[in-house]
């Protein structure tokens, strides 16, 4: 079997299990990556002498690596917001990859790295300590600045505002655009790297404010691309890359592309710009299947892999909330309607939930699970971003089309259901309404990783999920739940088939 060794961006379940999850029981590759007590925690950095250490041993004998850049440099990508190394450092570790090629000349990287971002509020709770107390205004600070720089505002207005902000942060400000500028300039350098030691290289956006620190740096990469006629893609999106990684690896293992087709409820749904995001929702689709490594197009004769986009017509809503006249107008029955009919001809579906943010649609779990059950899909996710989504349906719809449905596969599916649709659309915030203020606990800080936090969510979600999708709760449970950055936003589970009872005669 060939070997896939995997530096993922951090230790979170999306970033650290997804692809290893996905990965098993195939008859061609096997995923290898560091051991968890390396791969730091939130803020603590990962241990890079002993990630260097992985790295040197594993690619030695590696057919393709998927490589974080952020993990490399700065040790995952919170740390790479908070760390104060230097050029010179920072460069050491970067001349591994290439210690890497030269060591194994057939090894594949395929990398990605993080423009870093700067929130538009004020919260510490991944960024440096000063950003809950003068986060707002830095990104004001920085919206203020590009539009002055592009004409958009006085100049006598602007700096009238900038001496508004300064009162809260100063002491705080040089060291935010001292590690903006460090990251920027080692970026540049990777970029470097493309073409030569690097096979393939995305930079997901993180960040989609249109004006400020980060889109500033933005042009100046995208600017430095063109002038170096690099073939790098940019576009919204983060916590799946490494799952878009690993399609890309296994699609050239494979020597296929597969051809995907997109398919809407309504043509007006393509031009939708998702919450967070910066641009129609079909250019962000297109951006996420190529850089699958998989062939885009319009037309669903020719395509191997038909994905259906769940999406509202306009204005899409945060999961929590309640679908407007935007989401009636779907047709979501004669849309379901449609991917069972191309079941029935024997084609691939998937289905990307991005009808809303931060969680799957209920209503669309169980029209299919009536008309046809999850099982039959090719791939299925709907958690936060639309660009999260789509990154991982797509890779999980590849891993399909090479090796079938295998029982990592339905594992998978029945993961995306208990977390995408139980976990974020519903037992999130029933928990953090009906059970934390008990505790005197909230959003942010729960009983750590396996606390009553935890029982209390596996508890729920094996309630929930058995009552939408009595097929998933028939056939799998929840084996294990945490928290893993003891706050609610993400959670770890994992899934196992149910064992199956024995019926003897008497």
């Amino acid at each position: 079997m060939r070997k896939i060794v995997y530096l993922p961006l951090d230790e979170r379940p999306c970033n650290y299990q997804f692809p290893a999850f996905i990965s098993e029981d195939n008859k061609d590759y096997y995923l290898v990556r560091p051991a968890m007590s390396d791969m730091g925690s939130k803020k603590t950095p990962a241990d890079h002498s002993r990630i260097a250490v992985f790295l040197r041993e594993e690619c030695k004998s590696a057919d393709a690596l998927i490589l974080s850049v952020d993990t490399l440099l700065y040790g995952g990508i919170v740390p790479s917001r908070l760390h104060c190394l230097t050029e010179e450092e920072l460069g050491g570790r970067l001349a591994l990859i290439r210690e890497l090629k030269e060591q194994n000349p057939a090894l594949k990287i395929y990398a990605f790295s993080l423009i870093m971002r700067c929130p538009s509020y004020s919260s510490s709770d991944e960024e440096p300590d000063y950003y809950g107390q003068c986060g707002r205004e830095i990104f004001l600070t920085g919206q203020v600045t590009h539009k002055l720089q592009l004409g958009l505002m006085e100049r006598e207005e602007a700096e009238a505002l900038l001496l508004g902000y300064a009162e809260k942060t100063s002491g705080h400000l040089e060291d935010f655009l001292h590690r903006r500028a460090v990251n920027l300039e080692m970026l540049k350098k990777t970029l470097l790297l493309v073409g030569k030691e690097i096979e393939r290289f995305v930079i997901p956006q993180d960040d989609s404010s249109p004006y400020g620190y980060t889109a500033m740096d933005q042009l100046c990469i995208k600017e430095f691309i063109r002038a170096h006629g690099l073939r790098v893609e940019i576009y919204p999106g983060a916590d799946e890359v490494g799952l878009t990684m690993l399609a890309a690896a296994v699609n050239q293992m494979n020597g296929k592309s597969p051809v995907i087709c997109p398919i809407y409820p309504d043509e007006r749904c393509k031009a939708l710009v998702p919450l967070y995001e910066d641009r129609a929702v079909f250019i962000s689709i297109r951006s996420q299947i190529e850089s699958a490594g998989a062939v885009f197009t319009e037309n669903p004769e020719e395509a191997d892999i038909l994905l259906f986009c769940n999406l509202p017509i306009a204005n899409m809503l945060d999961v929590i909330s309640c679908g407007d006249e935007h989401y009636h107008e779907r047709k979501l029955d004669w849309f379901t309607s449609k991917m069972q009919l191309a079941l029935f001809a024997r084609r691939l579906v998937a289905a990307a939930d991005i009808a809303y943010c931060n969680g799957g649609d209920v209503e669309w779990l169980q029209a299919m699970d009536r008309a046809f059950g999850v099982f039959n899909l090719c791939g299925y996710a709907g958690w936060n971003t639309s660009s999260n989504t789509l990154g991982t349906v797509i890779c999980q719809a590849c891993l399909c089309l090479h090796y079938g449905f295998t029982p990592a596969h339905n594992r998978f599916t029945a993961l995306r259901v208990f977390e995408d649709v139980g976990y974020c659309a519903h037992v999130r915030k029933k928990v953090c309404d009906e059970y934390l203020p008990s505790l005197g606990l909230n959003y942010f800080h729960t009983d750590g990783k396996d606390g009553r936090v935890a029982q209390r969510v596996k508890e729920e979600l094996t309630q929930f999920v058995s009552e939408i999708a009595p097929a998933v709760a028939e056939g799998y449970e929840i084996d294990r739940c945490e928290m893993p950055w003891s706050r609610m936003f993400e959670v770890g589970i994992t899934v196992k088939e149910k064992e199956k009872k024995q019926r003897y005669k008497e």
